[in-house]
């Protein structure tokens, strides 16, 4: 039987504009490893619902390795009374239509436009990466980590608390930490109309995992 590696992220993870779903990064990362890939990536996630179904899906299974691709800082997971969890973030288009017939949403997601704070939004993502990293380290389960993005406008609002979290990330598990992301890995590699890595750009991210697991 073949290991088992867990992926779990945005958009970036799930495989948005690709042709075939199949060729985003956690399979081909899982062919180069020849391990069975299971991919939970899902469009738009936050990082709360990145931190939620990875802890839910390992309280259930056992896998070999868990890669975890955090997203925007700014995104949050809320859940009502419909009792089905929905991602969103200040500044949020619905161009979708998603929020339109629940006012209740529309009324969430401009209060949140208005008067989020930044910084604490990066602490909350530094506590997430910290207690997936603890969890992994506790239960002896090897994990990769990667933000979708480096250069965002949360990590540029820190504070000295910031700096002392950060200093508990155990940065050789965290592929790119302190220099780069997934779409800077990808830079000059084509991407469709929403700007997702297409084929090649998956490819590179799978082989930067790889070799920081060699």
């Amino acid at each position: 039987m073949k290991k088992q590696l867990l992926a779990v992220g945005d958009s970036f993870t799930y495989g948005d504009e690709l042709q075939d779903p199949y060729q985003a990064w956690p399979y081909q990362l899982a062919d180069l490893l020849d391990y069975d890939a299971h991919n939970l990536g899902l469009s738009g996630a936050s990082n709360t619902s990145i931190l939620r179904r990875t802890l839910e899906a390992l309280a259930v299974d056992n896998y070999d390795l868990v890669v975890i691709g955090w997203t925007s800082p700014g995104r949050i997971e809320w859940k009502d009374d419909i009792g089905i969890p929905y991602n969103l973030w200040p500044g949020y288009a619905d161009t979708a239509g998603f929020f339109t017939h629940l006012p209740w949403r529309v009324d969430l997601l401009n209060y949140i436009s208005r008067h989020h704070n930044p910084a604490y939004l990066y602490r909350l993502y530094l506590t997430y990466v910290i207690s997936v990293q603890s969890y992994c380290k506790a239960n002896n389960i090897e994990y990769r980590m990667m933000d979708v993005s480096y250069n965002n406008y949360y990590r540029k609002v820190g504070s000295e608390q910031d700096d002392k979290l950060e200093a508990k990330i155990d940065t050789e598990k965290f592929v790119g930490w302190g220099s780069h992301g997934m779409a800077e890995i990808i830079k000059g590699c084509p991407v469709g109309p929403r700007l997702h890595p297409l084929e090649k750009g998956h490819k590179k991210i799978a082989n930067e995992l790889h070799m920081s697991l060699k």
